[in-house]
């Protein structure tokens, strides 16, 4: 029989991670834009995004800090099974995106499973000449910020009451968060289309947060997709 998935975030911890997903996503980054615009300060993309994520990983830190420092422990003693998990994922994710270009790529208008994601382009264009910085953001500080909230807070949640709604719901939101202010900015069903993009990476993330019951391999797995996607924009 399959062992029940448990959580080791408490209530007050899942309550604060699904509440701080609206946080994060929209009213952080407005609030420093309203801030830079109302002294007057100049930024670029990419020293904006990296403040961006250093101020939540900050906070998240704050919130999050016993359920992060019990799970490393944890993931210390089976680091084995945390590094084949990785491993596995990183070929379920490769795995299924190959399926999904096969199949959708023959379905859809447009072959979004091959094409660039408007949030892929955004991060290409603000590597360009800020490339350590979007490195430091995308492969450090987006995965453990990203996978606390939407793996650990939001499929944690779910997942302890049916494992269809856990994978369906943080499919979408993780996908739409990636892609929202592209949607509001020039809507169109090509652009929302590329959220079956982030489908394979969220079944691969929430299947390793499943198998290891440690919210640290999911968010090492985060950081190995999102290292190859910049060794690929830095060989470009």
């Amino acid at each position: 029989m399959r062992k029940a998935f448990s959580s080791t975030m408490t209530f007050r911890e899942r309550l604060l991670g699904v509440l701080y997903i609206p946080f994060h996503s929209v009213i952080l980054p407005f609030l420093l834009l309203v801030v830079f615009l109302a002294i007057g300060v100049e930024f670029s993309s990419a020293y904006f995004n990296l403040l961006y994520y250093t101020i939540s990983f900050a906070l998240i830190l704050v919130i999050m800090f016993r359920f992060l420092k019990d799970s490393f422990s944890d993931m210390c003693g089976k680091f084995g099974r945390t590094l084949s998990s990785v491993v596995l994922g990183y070929l379920l994710h490769m795995a299924i995106t190959f399926a999904a270009v096969l199949l959708l790529n023959q379905l859809l208008p447009v072959p979004v499973m091959t094409e660039v994601s408007p949030n892929t382009e955004a991060v290409a264009a603000a590597a360009v000449g800020s490339f350590n910085m979007i490195f430091a953001m995308t492969v450090i500080l987006a995965p453990i910020v990203e996978e606390i909230i939407f793996r650990g807070a939001l499929f944690g949640s779910l997942r302890m009451k049916s494992r269809f709604l856990a994978y369906a719901v943080t499919i979408v939101v993780f996908a739409l968060y990636h892609l929202w202010q592209f949607l509001i900015d020039d809507f169109s069903w090509i652009t929302l289309l590329f959220a079956l993009r982030y489908v394979p990476a969220s079944i691969a993330l929430g299947w390793v947060y499943e198998r290891t019951g440690n919210i640290w391999t999911p968010i090492l797995l985060h950081s190995v997709i999102n290292l190859v996607g910049m060794l690929l924009i830095r060989a470009q």
